[in-house]
């Protein structure tokens, strides 16, 4: 639907047919009944050079048209729509990578030990982890842990494994060693314009201050542009583990049902008031501890969600599948059939990225035999996966284990 629509006309043919009608009407018009241009008119070439520059103008008019509406925007209009909403539709920037740094003395000491804010630690050449709190190692400890932020944005800081970051820049009185703990994560790209355009369309849900999903789910794809899904819901109450938990009550009369059912709700994390909250980064990995922090200050802002809400920001519950298939070509195709092979191994690689790329993607193997079909084989069958049904916080998770077996030729 959204692919059809068009401004203005820039087929320079249609233009020109379009010049040549009008141009015969006139004639006929003026005293030249049943007049026809000649294709070699000298007339007609006049027409087909003004049609070009139509067609031309007319493209620019069209994508300008275009350009003004989200679903066309490219790079160089889209951020102007988002700025109509202020600072909420700003496009997200490139994010630092962050990981904790154990500072560690060589022995205990009677007094604190200080470490200023910003220390600097290094896996070696220009790349730089600061920490950005201060931080004490308490007389009678031996070290203490600190959030730690690289200082360049994006994917430079990421893929840094424990104890990889381990070479102080900045000294501190009595520290002997200075290590991450934990591997980077939460560093990514500004972004892109699809996940952008994405955001933009939920932006709208982030107005509401009465909890909707929608407004849940657009502030927590707002807290790292690595976050490309998220998924809010209420937890449904467990009907038997509430009836275990009364027992020990011996409640009497509604209020004390009523306090009991309370406190339940606060302390399991679920039945109303509570939601939670999952997110998928890109390539469907799951997000660090640093990125589920990054969402629940976002969604912690007091203009951000209801005061009655517990908001429960957590890792997606994952169901593993794996791929196996086996195929056959036409004979008619025989020549062919090592570009369709090729093309079957692209058709795989790309399901497994769309089916791992949402959370509550329901696997479906469906759309692999689609997709293998479409590489031109004869058919397919296909042993795994098994459509499966998954929860809203839930996301399909790619086992590793790969099995595409080309089993030959067959006659139609």
């Amino acid at each position: 639907m959204f692919e059809d629509l068009r401004f203005a006309q820039d087929d320079a043919r249609v233009l020109a047919e379009l010049l040549q009608q009008l141009y015969e009407q006139i004639r006929r018009a003026n005293g030249e009944p049943g007049y026809r241009l000649a294709k070699a008119a000298p007339e007609r070439i006049v027409q087909l050079a003004e049609a070009s520059v139509l067609a031309q103008v007319n493209h620019d008019i069209d994508a300008t048209g275009k350009g003004n509406l989200l679903f066309f925007a490219g790079e160089e209009t889209i951020e102007h729509i988002g700025y109509l909403y202020g600072e909420r539709g700003k496009r997200l920037p490139a994010s630092f990578a962050m990981t904790k740094i154990r500072y560690g003395l060589a022995v205990v000491r009677s007094s604190v030990t200080f470490i200023p804010r910003g220390s600097r630690t290094t896996p070696g050449g220009n790349l730089f982890f600061a920490t950005t709190t201060v931080a004490e190692i308490p007389p009678g400890e031996l070290y203490v842990d600190v959030d730690a932020q690289c200082q360049t944005a994006g994917l430079a800081g990421m893929g840094f494994e424990v104890g990889s970051i381990s070479n102080m820049v900045d000294r501190v009185p009595f520290i002997v060693s200075a290590e991450n703990i934990t591997e980077t994560s939460g560093g990514a790209e500004k972004e892109s314009i699809e996940e952008y355009r994405a955001r933009l369309r939920m932006l709208p849900e982030s107005f509401s201050v009465a909890g909707p999903d929608g407004a849940y789910e657009f502030w927590a794809r707002s807290a790292n542009p690595g976050i490309t899904d998220a998924r809010a819901w209420m937890p449904e109450l467990d009907i038997p583990a509430f009836a275990q938990f009364l027992l020990p009550w011996g409640i009497t009369d509604a209020a004390g049902f009523l306090a009991a059912l309370n406190r339940y709700y606060y302390e399991s994390g679920t039945g109303p008031g509570n939601v939670n909250v999952a997110v998928l980064m890109r390539d469907g990995e799951l997000p660090s501890e640093e990125v589920l922090e990054q969402v629940s200050k976002t969604l912690s802002c007091s203009t951000r969600r209801p005061l009655t809400d517990f908001v429960h920001v957590i890792k997606p519950e994952t169901k593993e599948f794996s791929v196996s298939v086996k195929y056959w070509i036409n004979m008619e195709d025989s020549t062919e059939a090592l570009s369709i092979i090729q093309a079957v191994e692209d058709a795989v690689d790309n399901y497994i990225a769309w089916q791992v790329s949402r959370l509550g993607l329901d696997v479906v193997p469906s759309t692999l035999y689609k997709m293998i079909m479409n590489c031109r084989v004869k058919r397919v069958e296909i042993l795994s996966p098994v459509f499966t049904i998954l929860d809203p916080g839930t996301v399909a998770m790619f086992s590793g284990e790969k099995e595409i077996n080309y089993m030959g030729l067959e006659e139609a």
